[in-house]
């Protein structure tokens, strides 16, 4: 096999010429931790204070 034949063997080069390394599990990135509804009110409230607007409440879907 000459050079130019082994650059042309492998669809993307990755060094594994043929996928001679077993697949990897790929890996989840952390997810940032979620906020409480006490703590999603409370920055709200925060920003509609900073902003000047009236607290804005939002209706329940019943």
């Amino acid at each position: 096999m000459t050079p130019l034949e082994r650059l042309t063997a492998e669809g993307i080069p990755d060094g594994t010429f043929g996928a001679s390394r077993p697949a990897q599990p790929r890996r989840k990135a952390p997810q940032p931790p979620r906020w409480t509804a006490a703590e999603q009110a409370a920055h709200y409230a925060a920003l509609a204070e900073a902003l000047g607007v009236p607290h804005l409440r939002i209706a329940s879907a019943a």
